[in-house]
C-alpha cells in the first residue's frame, strides 16, 4: 500500500489517470501477440499432418507396403519374386502374364511395348507384369539405384500396368526359378496356376525368339476362351 500511495502523491490525479490508461493498453497488447502466437503452431501442425498423409497411394499398390515411385501416373514397386507370387494368387480370375526383362536386353526392350499393348487389349480380363532384373545384389547398387533410369523408360513407354523392380538379386532369382537367361515370360491361369513359360533357352520358337504377337498372345486369346467352351457343355 506504501508503494501505491508514493506513486499516486508523485503524480497529479489527471497524471495518474493517464499512466493508468497507459497500463491497461500495454496489458491488453501482451495479452493480444500471447494469443497470436499460440494459434500459428496449431495451424503449421493442421498443414504437416495433410502434407505427410498418403492414403491413396497405399491403397493403390500392388504390393503392400512396398517402397513406389510415381511420375505422370506411372508407378513402379520394388519387391521380391516372393511377394509377386502371393501378389499373383489374389487375381483370381485373371490370367496374369509375368515379363523378366532388364535395361540392358535388347530382346527384353523390343518386346516391351507389347506386353503394354496386351494390357490395352484385355484391360479387365489380364494382368501384366513388368518384372525388371537390373538389380545383381550389390551393395553399392541397391534397387532403388536405378529408379531415375526406369522411370523414365516407363514413361516413354506408357506403361500403365503392373511395374515391379526386383530386390531380388538376379543370380538368385535364375538359380530360384531354374531360368538360364532373360527375357522370359510367365502366364498364369485364372486360379493363379502356371499356365506355361517363354523362354529362349532352346530353338523352340526360332533364331529370333518368342514374341508377344507370335507366341503370347495367341496363347491368351486362347486361354480367353476356354470358359466359353466349358458352359457349351
Amino acid at each position: 500500500m506504501k508503494v501505491t500511495s508514493n506513486l499516486i502523491d508523485k503524480y497529479s490525479p489527471g497524471k495518474a489517470m493517464l499512466m493508468y490508461a497507459k497500463s491497461i493498453c500495454l496489458l491488453l497488447s501482451v495479452v493480444l501477440l500471447s494469443s497470436c502466437d499460440q494459434e500459428v503452431p496449431s495451424e503449421s501442425k493442421t498443414v504437416k499432418t495433410e502434407t505427410t498423409s498418403e492414403p491413396m497411394v497405399e491403397q493403390q499398390q500392388a504390393i503392400p507396403g512396398a517402397q513406389t515411385f510415381e511420375e505422370d501416373g506411372i508407378t513402379a514397386e520394388i519387391a521380391s519374386w516372393g511377394q509377386l507370387q502371393e501378389f499373383i494368387a489374389k487375381q483370381k480370375g485373371k490370367i496374369v502374364v509375368v515379363d523378366l526383362w532388364s535395361t540392358w536386353c535388347e530382346p527384353c526392350l523390343r518386346e516391351f511395348p507389347h506386353l503394354v499393348e496386351l494390357q490395352k487389349k484385355y484391360p479387365e480380363k489380364v494382368v501384366c507384369v513388368s518384372f525388371n532384373m537390373n538389380y545383381d545384389g550389390s551393395k553399392n547398387s541397391p534397387p532403388e539405384s536405378n529408379r531415375e533410369e526406369l522411370m523414365e523408360f516407363f514413361t516413354e513407354q506408357k506403361a500403365d500396368i503392373v511395374n515391379i523392380i526386383s530386390s531380388t538379386p538376379d543370380e538368385e532369382l535364375y538359380e530360384s526359378i531354374n531360368l538360364a537367361a532373360i527375357p522370359a515370360a510367365y502366364v498364369y491361369s485364372p486360379d493363379s496356376k502356371l499356365k506355361k513359360r517363354f523362354d529362349n533357352e532352346t530353338l523352340a520358337y526360332g533364331q529370333e525368339g518368342f514374341t508377344y504377337n507370335k507366341h503370347i498372345v495367341p496363347l491368351i486369346d486362347e486361354m480367353l476362351k476356354e470358359p466359353q467352351k466349358q458352359d457349351s457343355h
